[in-house]
């Protein structure tokens, strides 16, 4: 009996030896470091305007030790360059519309590698007209055509379009005049123009221009007025132009009989300016 329970624990102790071996095993194991691996970032989609300077962001990207290598392929035809494309923030000029594929690598202490990729998309911004201003009372006055809604619409018309609005401004001077007892059929301004030709030169926004004559919005001299050479010849800050645009509505084409309702609606009353403007740019006066 005695010899039994020996061999029992002779048995048990080379039991507990094995599962002992066994245990040192994976403790071993388990103090073998994984190689690391980084984890490529290289930023969000965009797009961005033609001509401007865009910068890459791959600082998100994560390990030890990281070096960068980015990669830009262009629109065909753009000679567009990474400056610093080893570094997390490279940048580039976008000079030409089109798509930027940028590719980064990033590369650990280890060695190991990951990659990621962003686009860039380069428009070429389109510019819209919100407002015409070339002259003050057509676009505050004269340029009602019946709703809030057209009245916007011309607005934001291009004033090389502006003739597409020229039988509504018509209409306009038309009923203007007939207000005073003008017969807007037979109506001619100094400039010898018709409302039919008048709407034409209002409605485009746009100032004539004789580059021989001084340039000249209105005449200073309503006495003394010369056809194109000082009226409706450019524009500078001295003039008016918002009694100029009167004149040619409400004036006729005979400055020395005007009635007093014409006298009366051909000027706003507001005078020139009492101090002299600048010399250099913006040519504002001083302030007074």
């Amino acid at each position: 009996m005695k010899n039994l329970n020996i061999l029992s624990l002779l048995l048990l102790s080379g039991l507990f030896l094995m599962v002992s071996c066994n245990d040192d095993d994976d403790d071993d194991d388990d103090m073998t470091p994984e190689p690391e691996q980084p984890t490529a970032a290289a930023g969000n989609d965009a797009t961005v305007d033609l001509e401007k300077t865009v910068t890459l962001n791959g600082a998100a990207s994560v390990g030890t030790g990281l070096v960068y290598a980015w990669v830009l392929t262009a629109p065909d035809g753009s000679a567009a360059a990474l400056t610093g494309g080893d570094t997390a923030s490279p940048t580039f000029v976008a000079s030409q519309e089109g798509t930027y594929v940028a590719d980064l690598m990033v590369t650990n202490a280890d060695g190991n590698s990951a990659t990621d990729m962003v686009s860039v998309v380069v428009e070429n911004p389109t510019y819209a007209l919100e407002d015409q201003m070339g002259r003050p009372a057509i676009n505050t006055v004269f340029n009602f055509f019946g709703d809030a809604d057209t009245k916007n619409g011309y607005n934001s018309t291009l004033p090389a379009d502006g003739s597409a609005n020229a039988t509504a401004f018509e209409g306009i001077l038309d009923a203007l005049q007939g207000y005073i007892g003008l017969d807007s059929d037979t109506y001619a301004n100094v400039l010898g123009l018709d409302n039919t030709t008048t709407a034409t030169v209002l409605s485009t926004d746009v100032l004539n221009c004789n580059k021989s004559a001084a340039t000249t919005y209105g005449p200073s001299d309503l006495s003394n007025i010369t056809v194109f050479e000082n009226v409706l010849n450019g524009r500078g800050l001295s003039n008016d132009v918002v009694d100029v645009t009167l004149i040619l509505t409400f004036a006729g084409d005979d400055l020395a009989n005007l009635s007093d309702l014409q006298s009366g609606l051909i000027g706003d009353g507001v005078a020139a300016n009492d101090v002299s403007f600048s010399t250099d740019f913006p040519y504002l006066a001083d302030p007074h």
